[in-house]
């Protein structure tokens, strides 16, 4: 098979033709293809494809194609197969990114500074320090400053202002420890991994006993002592929800999973972007627990939450609170059932459009409808699964 190539602004290269010594100027060999038969004085160049393996990007006058990257690099995993005009591209995992050759893990922003832009495969992330009225009290790769508590909007005293590592502290009798209150169970799943493995953890998945899904997973086997820590502080729901993030972690190389982990940390990018709420009240936390369906949340938990979890975290914190009391009902739905009422009721307009901001995001970034056949295949298929060693 050959290609035949007329364009005006073809590049030339020069070539002597070996019968007449007279010097020719032939075309050169498009992307995807080399050079088969150099052009003679009647007859065009004649430019073969590359083969199966092999490339060609530019313009070239070269008898072959270059041979593609054979594999990835540790902590890298395939974004693009190799073809006829492009070379393999490879890609840091989600949370590296690329510098020199090798793949290194995004800058945590200390306390007292917040993440302005997020970290890429390409590039790290950028840091910015907390401006007047902001803090930050983590080291994070993924948390913005964040503003500080308005207790007075709360109708209570200021007991301690708000620094650039520390949200301000108001007076109440009250006692709650916003990580605490959930254990190990919620405080490091994202609304994002809930969502998708929802399906996975559904009421009858969270009859099956953890010790028989651990050994139903392909792939890398979560340590159990692990497992005993979950049976140990988690509800049976919560308990496969977390053995699925965990063994998540445990196989994040895997190519079958590596679009589950980007669509992760896509959609969380886009929540951790969406505008916190401000001079949100009590009363509008309040409102929003008695709009949900299901069992509600008590008020006492719901003021605990107001004086003592940074204001960023209040809607989160609270759907995760409502999450644990009603396991087995969708979020989006409940969300979705929430927001009609809201708006029935002439809730404020930011907590509408905030609410339904999380809705979007959480409906259509990655979300289990995408994921449950292409999860559900890969636990009735482990070949799918390759032995490979990573490094984290």
């Amino acid at each position: 098979m050959s290609f035949a190539w007329a364009y005006h602004e073809t590049p030339k290269y020069q070539h002597r033709d070996p019968i007449t010594s007279e010097m020719l100027l032939c075309d050169q060999c498009p992307p995807g293809t080399a050079v088969e038969h150099h052009c003679t004085s009647n007859k065009p160049t004649i430019c073969s494809p590359c083969p199966e393996k092999r490339f060609a990007e530019q313009w070239h006058w070269g008898d072959s194609c270059q041979h593609c990257t054979s594999v990835c690099k540790e902590r890298q995993l395939v974004q693009r197969e190799c073809n006829s005009t492009h070379d393999r591209i490879c890609e840091c995992i989600a949370g590296y990114h690329l510098v020199v050759e090798f793949c290194v893990p995004h800058t945590a922003c200390p306390p007292g500074s917040g993440v302005s832009v997020l970290g890429t495969p390409d590039s790290d992330t950028v840091c910015e320090k907390c401006p007047q009225g902001f803090f930050s009290s983590v080291d994070s790769a993924m948390e913005p400053c964040q503003p500080h508590r308005e207790c007075s909007q709360l109708g209570l005293k200021t007991l301690r202002h708000g620094t650039a590592t520390q949200d301000a502290l108001c007076e109440s009798e009250l006692t709650f420890d916003c990580s605490h209150q959930l254990a190990e169970c919620n405080n490091d799943i994202t609304l994002c991994e809930e969502v998708i493995f929802q399906f996975m953890a559904s009421p009858p998945l969270a009859s099956v006993p953890v010790e028989r899904l651990l050994e139903s997973l392909p792939g890398r086997k979560v340590e159990w002592k692990s497992v005993e820590r979950l049976k140990k502080n988690c509800s049976p729901h919560q308990q496969a929800l977390h053995l699925l993030r965990l063994w998540r972690e445990k196989n994040k190389d895997q190519d079958k999973l590596y679009t589950i982990i980007q669509g992760v940390s896509h959609c969380e990018r886009k929540v951790s972007r969406c505008t916190s709420l401000r001079n949100v009240t009590l009363g509008d936390l309040l409102e929003l627990v008695n709009s949900l369906p299901g069992e509600k949340v008590s008020e006492e938990a719901v003021k605990a939450l107001a004086l003592y979890c940074p204001s960023h975290r209040y809607i989160a914190q609270l759907l995760h609170l409502w999450k644990s009391q009603n396991g087995g009902q969708d979020l989006v739905k409940a969300l979705s059932h929430s927001l009609r009422k809201l708006r029935s009721r002439g809730a404020p307009r930011p907590l509408l459009r905030y609410l339904k901001r999380v809705i979007r995001i959480i409906s259509t970034s990655s979300v289990h409808r995408v994921y449950e056949k292409m999860i559900a295949n890969m636990l009735q298929d482990s070949s799918c699964f390759k032995s490979k060693p990573y490094n984290d």
